[in-house]
């Protein structure tokens, strides 16, 4: 499947990357902080989920300015074969995503489920050449589970969490569907960085309590 993207956006989707993986980590230590103090084993969940999603995001940017680089300079194909440094720093951020979003959905598994979750990677590994739509599948669990939360008890912090969890996912079925649209391409980005930076939002305003 081919991906549409704007000539001008080209290099720009690597700080994209770098700054999701920045918030990530960001993400990662107000949520151990969070844990530290309340004990809430989600928020130990999210702690690690954002740390692995934050070393994911920053292979993926490195790779994506090492493929900038080499496309822009001509020492790279595009159409270069396997096996290579871009395609092992693929791979590297896939595994990263499918266990960060595993945690991340392990959040809201009923208690009696959590058990099994060993069995639940091997189950995604089966989807890895649709990246995108499984990690959106995955994600959609998230998703809807935390607006559940959200209508039970409106708060804004659940608001938050749901957007986020939200516009994460959109990012990826935007980047499914990337092949008809350019603007495709950049509205995941974008959705992206907002995301996280929602989630960055909502544990200040818990650590601030």
């Amino acid at each position: 499947m081919n991906i549409l993207i704007p000539s001008w956006f080209f290099g720009i989707d690597s700080a994209f990357y770098l700054l999701a993986s920045l918030i990530g980590f960001f993400v990662s230590f107000l949520a151990y902080k969070a844990y530290s103090f309340t004990k809430v084993i989600n928020h130990f969940y999210l702690y690690l989920s954002f740390a692995i999603l934050g070393i994911g995001f920053l292979i993926h940017g490195i790779i994506s300015i090492y493929t900038y680089f080499g496309i822009t300079t001509g020492t790279l194909n595009i159409f270069a074969g396997y096996s290579s440094f871009r395609d092992f720093g693929w791979w590297i951020y896939s595994i990263c995503s499918f266990i960060g979003y595993a945690l991340l959905a392990f959040m809201y598994f009923p208690k009696n489920f959590k058990k099994s979750f060993p069995l639940f990677l091997p189950m995604w590994w089966k989807g890895f050449p649709y990246f995108h739509i499984s990690s959106f599948f995955v994600l959609s669990y998230v998703i809807f589970h935390s607006f559940v939360n959200y209508f039970m008890k409106k708060t804004i912090n659940k608001l938050l969490v749901a957007s986020s969890f939200l516009l994460i996912g959109l990012y990826h079925l935007l980047l499914f569907f990337s092949s008809f649209s350019m603007y495709f391409y950049v509205s995941a980005h974008l959705c992206l960085l907002t995301g996280f930076l929602l989630l960055l939002y909502m544990l200040i305003r818990i650590n601030k309590r």
